[in-house]
């Protein structure tokens, strides 16, 4: 989209102040003594400029009044850009007790703008979403799934794109027994770096076992007859399989891995190292610090290093 002066204008929007001379010190120096406060010197001749305003516009109105964006025409204002030996344009400074902390010159990826954001938040400690998400954690390692949920549901009302929120209230309609619920706040989070969030990894891991215990069409009734049939046919790695992945779908993991264990320890590669796949999604489904988890990764590693 190109914007001309005006657009640049509407662009500055109640989330940002003007400055000038005269007020750069009390909305740029005082201010950033209780707020971090984001300067963007801009031009309206500046093509660069026009991309990254509404970037900044949305990211710092995202950080829920953690950030206060400023901007700074220099065609208008350039004593202070001189002052600061800005010799380059769209140049992004924050300031924090005062003084220039971080910054950068020219347009970058949105992630990186919104790292630099989330940088400048994070000088204000703790945000409360941050506290409502410690607490959201607390309640849901104590099974109060339906206050946990409630949390995270605010937090992820706030922050859309929060990515921890939404997949622990994922997490928690997986405890309720709500399945179609998490599948579908799970295929709506489209953030490049969900893959790097253990707590989406856990819940898609879950989902993914779930689906493919859909497939096997393993009920209660028919993981009691395999078990039965297992004793028989102990050395059986299909059906012993069979058994782990029902228990799998139940959320047993704990028996899953046992005999998931017990396949690998006999026959590492059959078929096709399915066992120790399932294995690993198991650990992916429950997280790393879990401590099942935990005991499972060092009795595969035993197994496998043995």
């Amino acid at each position: 989209m190109n914007f001309d002066q005006t657009s640049q204008s509407e662009v500055n929007n109640s989330q940002s102040v003007n400055l000038t001379n005269e007020n750069f010190v009390q909305e740029v120096i005082e201010k950033s003594k209780s707020i971090p406060v984001i300067v963007d010197f801009w031009a309206p001749w500046c093509e660069p400029c026009k991309q990254i305003a509404p970037i900044l516009d949305k990211l710092v109105a995202s950080s829920n009044g953690r950030v206060v964006l400023t901007k700074m025409n220099i065609d208008e204002h350039p004593e202070i850009s001189q002052q600061l030996q800005i010799q380059s344009i769209p140049a992004i400074l924050g300031f924090h007790n005062g003084q220039p902390v971080d910054g950068f010159v020219g347009v970058q990826p949105e992630s990186a703008i919104k790292a630099f954001v989330e940088k400048l938040a994070d000088l204000n400690g703790p945000s409360d979403n941050d506290m409502a998400l410690e607490q959201g954690r607390t309640l849901f390692s104590e099974k109060n799934y339906n206050e946990a949920l409630e949390i995270f549901g605010k937090i992820a009302q706030s922050e859309p794109d929060n990515i921890t929120a939404l997949s622990m209230l994922a997490n928690c309609y997986l405890k309720l027994n709500e399945i179609d619920i998490a599948k579908e706040i799970i295929s709506n989070i489209e953030s490049p770096d969900k893959d790097k969030n253990q707590d989406y990894v856990s819940a898609k891991s879950q989902i993914d076992i779930l689906e493919k215990s859909e497939d096997s069409n393993i009920d209660e009734e028919e993981i009691k007859n395999l078990e039965k049939e297992l004793e028989e046919k102990p050395d059986n790695h299909q059906l012993r399989y069979d058994v782990a992945i029902g228990f799998m779908s139940k959320g047993n993991y704990e028996q899953a891995m046992s005999h998931l264990l017990f396949i690998i320890e006999k026959d590492r590669m059959w078929n096709d190292e399915a066992p120790r796949k399932s294995l690993l999604e198991i650990f992916n489904a429950l997280g790393p610090t879990d401590d099942l988890a935990i005991e499972g990764r060092k009795k595969l590693s035993s197994i496998l290093f043995s």
